[in-house]
């Protein structure tokens, strides 16, 4: 039985992906494992893995054109199995030969609906409502750059023009995919999540000393290792906090993944560190390098962008005390933390000078209440203070 490739879950704020390229045609002989596509999302570009054997039956989506999650990519199995209508089981936005196929979850069956009328050659594809916008805000679409998948025009993009107006020195430049996205899931994160902040100082001494004690060079490991792993180790203590919330449901871990905020430029981007507690720093190092290496050519496999509720956002390197971080879609937690500052403090009766930092735990209060939050930065800065990161 043929087997059909789905688009899977490219990552947190990941709504819509556009199939870049085909690496195998169809015909082509497939390996399980083998890269059948590349797929082009808001954050980088990764490789579409076949999870059969035998040859690509056929392509559902052409290269260029836009997919969600669980869209039906490609087919593959033995030459001259039969196929199931592309129509029902196809991209969900996709117009097949007789008309566009719709699926109603309750009864499984297939409404045929007209084809639209075709727009323009050169004019940039809309849908109804966006049409109707226009027409009602009194915007000319012809003068409308699309800013979406494959140049569709938006609700955004009407809005925008209408606040432009007419006679307007410029209606400023569209945002990038990447930051669409951020935009996108920053705006539903702190729509839908109650935010709880606490926040704690951490006598950065121990920590300064790994660094200073592991040689230097590539086997030094930086503070973002150093946080990952003992933000493992109070979730180790407080598997909660790396818990997340789905729909009135718990969703428990299975296995301590971090989310790691990498900036470049105005671009966020977040892979997964996965079971950063089975890891030592060294490899944590490692991992985190290849990682950085692979977002600057814009090449991560989706399961590098998958997996986490918790995430590690460091501005340290900047001047910056501290800063409150907002929890992604899907995470039930982010730990964000500032620069370290040489400051005077009371031990032991005795003033001294010790290296400072200050780190805050935002959490989605609907599962994290205050002493949970608490329990884990004590934990986090026990393990940073005692250098037991083993």
């Amino acid at each position: 039985m043929a087997v059909a490739i789905r688009l899977p879950d490219m990552g947190t704020n990941v709504e819509e992906c556009k199939l870049l390229a085909w690496r195998i045609q169809e015909g082509g002989p497939v390996k399980r494992g083998a890269v059948l596509a590349e797929i082009e999302t808001d954050k980088a570009i990764a490789e579409l893995e076949s999870t059969a054997e035998g040859v690509l039956l056929r392509q559902a989506v052409k290269a260029g054109d836009p997919a969600r999650t669980g869209d039906v990519l490609a087919y593959v199995g033995q030459p001259g199995e039969l196929l199931p209508d592309l129509e029902a089981t196809g991209p969900r936005t996709g117009v097949g030969a007789l008309g566009m196929a719709r699926i109603t979850p309750a009864s499984a069956t297939v409404e045929r609906l007209a084809v639209p009328p075709q727009p323009e050659a050169n004019a940039s594809p809309v849908s109804p409502l966006v049409r109707n916008l226009a027409a009602k805000l009194d915007v000319d679409l012809a003068a409308v750059r699309g800013t979406g998948a494959g140049g569709v025009i938006t609700r955004e993009d009407v809005l925008l023009a209408s606040r432009a107006g007419p006679g307007a020195s410029e209606i400023g430049e569209p945002l990038s995919r990447a930051q669409a996205a951020v935009a996108r899931a920053v705006l539903r994160s702190w729509t839908e999540t109650p935010h709880l902040y606490v926040s704690t100082t951490i006598d950065m001494t121990a920590a300064q000393r790994i660094r200073a004690e592991s040689g230097g060079g590539d086997r030094q490991p930086s503070y973002d290792a150093i946080f990952l792993k003992a933000m493992a180790r109070a979730i180790k203590g407080v598997p909660l906090v790396a818990a997340r919330l789905h729909g009135d449901r718990v969703v428990r871990a299975r296995g301590i993944h971090i989310a790691l905020a990498v900036g470049f430029e105005n671009e966020l981007l977040l892979p997964v560190v996965r079971d950063v507690d089975q890891k030592d720093l060294q490899s944590l190092q490692l991992e985190i390098s290849e990682l950085v290496a692979q977002l600057r050519v814009g090449r991560l496999k989706p399961e590098q962008l998958t997996g986490a509720s918790i995430a590690l956002s460091n501005l340290g390197m900047y001047p910056v005390d501290r800063f409150e971080g907002i929890v992604l879609p899907g995470h039930s937690a982010i730990l964000t933390t500032g620069t370290t500052r040489r400051t005077l403090v009371v031990v032991d009766d005795h003033v001294t000078i010790r290296p400072l930092a200050t780190v805050t735990l935002g959490a989605d209060h609907r599962l994290i209440n205050g002493r949970t939050a608490a329990e884990f930065l004590t934990k986090f800065k026990e393990g940073i203070e005692s250098g037991n990161l083993v």
